[in-house]
């Protein structure tokens, strides 16, 4: 079925229940009118005459008001898809290389590129040696480092004092070959979207920069 009229979303950039609609909106190839609305504590009158609540996202067709995300994917996936709820693609969370050698040579590579952008690895996690000890399964050689660079969870807590929750930063370092590992960092404007501060912005910006250095110098030593 073809939408002859834009369906209206309202919404927000930086809500990430918002992103998910609009991602959906665009694989259905549906025209769709954007209307923002501002952040929390801003003025919200028209979305609560619309829909009868603050929160986005909301969705209007022909008349039809339909709000929260999953109800609203649920609607366009039965009105003009096939009804089918597959998943959505991923939304690039990551930033990634492959890279050969040992195990333990990647891990060093890697924690030796996060120290040279000024982070510090605060825990690491070996998940395979975890879920064999806990539930007796074998994985492929698997480690989660969590980095921290003091200066910028340091402003980020300034500004958002919750921040702690999603802090540190992920960098995982998994086999996926016979001597090859990828390297993956945690892409930390999709992270910083959860929280849905645009000052926050610029400080998760510069955090991106330093952790594509860090794929960057792994994937060339």
């Amino acid at each position: 079925m073809e939408n002859k009229n834009p369906v209206i979303l309202y919404q927000r950039e930086a809500c990430p229940y918002c992103q998910i609609v609009r991602k959906k909106l665009e694989l259905l190839n549906l025209s769709v009118l954007l209307i923002p609305v501002e952040e929390r504590g801003g003025d919200r009158t028209e979305l609560i005459r619309v829909s009868g609540q603050k929160s986005v996202p909301v969705l209007v067709d022909n008349g039809k008001v339909i709000a929260e995300s999953a109800a609203i994917i649920e609607y366009l996936d039965n009105t003009y898809g096939t009804g089918d709820q597959k998943r959505l693609p991923s939304n690039e969370y990551g930033l990634s290389t492959l890279i050969k050698g040992t195990y333990e040579e990647v891990i060093e590579k890697t924690i030796s590129a996060l120290k040279t952008e000024g982070f510090g690895v605060l825990t690491e996690i070996d998940v395979k040696k975890t879920l064999k000890k806990k539930i007796g399964v074998d994985v492929p050689g698997q480690v989660i480092l969590g980095a921290c660079n003091p200066g910028f969870a340091h402003q980020a807590l300034q500004a958002e004092e919750d921040l702690g929750l999603l802090l540190p930063c992920n960098i995982v370092v998994r086999e996926v070959g016979e001597n090859e590992y990828q390297v993956s960092a945690v892409n930390p404007l999709k992270l910083l979207s959860v929280v849905g501060r645009n000052d926050l912005l610029p400080v998760a910006a510069e955090v991106k920069t330093k952790m594509n250095n860090v794929i960057s110098a792994v994937s060339h030593t």
